[in-house]
C-alpha cells in the first residue's frame, strides 16, 4: 500500500455526475495504458485491440483511483465530501445542522481511512492522511480540487426518487416514514436543500480564499458538452493542459446507454444499490425539475440565500414570463 497525503479531489453533490465522472475518468486511464473496452451497443472496440478488457466485475467505484499515466498524481478522490480545509466557524448553522442521510462527507464520517478502497491499482487499499489532507488544503497549498454540482432543485428531486428505489432504509426512508409517503416539499425543506446547502458552501468559501486551487463547475455544462468541460477538469486536477487523445471515446462509452447495456450484462446495478436490478442511471436528467412548481422554485432560492449560497452560481430553471419570451422567440 501506498501513502496518500493530499490527493487531488473531483467532488461532486450526490446525483450529479459521480458515476458518469467515475467510468469516464476510469475508462480514460485504461485505455491510456493499453487496455481495450468493446462498446456493447455498437459493438466497436476502442483502445489495444489486443490489450485486457476493462474489469467490471471487481470495479467498485472507488472513491480512489489509481491514474498515474493519465494525471500526474498516483491517486485521485471521485466522490462526495465536504471541501478538504473548510472549517465552519463563521457559519452559525453548519455544526448545528447535520446531513439527511450519510455519504455527502465521506473524508469526515469515520471511515477506516487507513483502507480507504482504491480501484484500477494493484492494491485494493491506499492509506489517507486526513488531517494532512485538511491542513494543506485550508493553506491552500493543497492538490487541486473541483466541485462538480447540479442546481439544487434537481438535484433534490433526482435524489427522492433515486432514495425511493434503494434497496437501503437509510435511504429509501425519512424519519421513520417511506420516502414515497413524503411530500416532496417537506424532503426540499426539512431536508434535501440543508444537506446540499452544507456541502455546498464549504466549496464556495474555499473557492474564494484559494480561487486557484478551487474550481466549481456546474454539472449542467458537463452533460451539455461533457468532452471539452471533462478536458478543463482534468487540466485543472493536473495542473496544466495535457493531450488526451481517448478522451471522446472514454466519455461516449460512459453514455448512459451504453452503461445501462452493461448492468443489463451484469445482471445488476453498477452501483449496487438498486431494487430489483434497477438502474441509478438517470438517460434523461433535465425531466427532473417539472414536478417543482413557481412558488417552491422561488421559496427555495431564497431559502440557499439566507443560508449564504451565491445563487448567481446556479443556472435555474426559467419562469413563466422567461418560459413564454423563449417559445415566442
Amino acid at each position: 500500500m501506498l501513502r496518500v497525503s493530499s490527493p487531488p479531489i473531483l467532488s461532486t453533490v450526490p446525483r450529479s455526475g459521480t458515476w458518469f465522472l467515475r467510468y469516464a475518468i476510469s475508462f480514460l486511464c485504461h485505455l491510456d495504458r493499453g487496455g481495450r473496452i468493446d462498446d456493447r451497443l455498437t459493438e466497436r472496440t476502442f483502445g489495444n485491440p489486443s490489450g485486457p478488457g476493462f474489469d467490471f466485475h471487481s470495479f467498485r467505484g472507488g472513491p480512489l483511483f489509481h491514474v498515474r499515466g493519465t494525471l500526474p498524481d498516483d491517486h485521485l478522490f471521485i466522490g462526495h465530501t465536504v471541501c478538504p480545509g473548510f472549517a465552519a466557524s463563521d457559519i452559525d448553522w453548519w455544526n448545528t445542522t447535520p446531513f439527511h442521510v450519510p455519504g455527502y462527507d465521506y473524508f469526515h464520517e469515520g471511515m477506516n481511512y487507513r483502507y480507504t478502497p482504491i480501484d484500477l491499482a494493484p492494491y485494493r487499499y491506499t492509506p489517507v492522511r486526513v488531517r494532512a489532507l485538511d491542513r494543506a488544503a485550508s493553506r491552500g497549498r493543497g492538490r487541486p480540487i473541483v466541485l462538480v454540482y447540479r442546481n439544487p432543485l434537481a438535484q433534490a428531486v433526482s435524489y427522492f426518487r433515486y432514495g425511493q428505489n434503494h434497496k437501503d432504509a437509510t435511504y429509501n426512508s425519512l424519519k421513520g416514514r417511506p420516502l414515497a409517503a413524503v411530500a416532496l416539499r417537506d424532503y426540499l425543506f426539512e431536508s434535501a436543500l440543508l444537506s446540499y446547502a452544507k456541502q455546498f458552501i464549504s466549496y464556495q468559501a474555499l473557492a474564494e480564499r484559494h480561487p486557484g486551487q478551487v474550481r466549481l463547475v456546474p454539472y449542467e455544462r458537463l452533460m451539455a458538452d461533457p468532452v471539452n468541460v471533462l478536458a478543463l477538469i482534468l487540466d485543472h486536477l493536473a495542473g496544466k493542459a495535457l493531450h488526451r487523445p481517448w478522451l471522446p471515446d472514454a466519455v461516449s462509452l460512459a453514455r448512459p446507454e451504453h452503461m445501462k447495456a452493461i448492468e443489463k450484462e451484469l445482471g445488476r446495478s453498477l452501483d449496487g444499490t438498486r431494487i430489483n436490478r434497477g438502474s441509478h442511471i438517470q438517460v434523461s436528467p433535465g425531466r427532473s425539475e417539472a414536478r417543482i412548481d413557481d412558488r417552491t422554485r422561488d421559496e427555495a432560492i431564497a431559502f440557499l440565500n439566507r443560508l449564504g449560497l451565491d445563487i448567481g452560481l446556479f443556472e435555474w430553471p426559467p419562469l413563466p414570463k422567461q418560459r413564454a419570451a423563449i417559445a415566442a422567440a
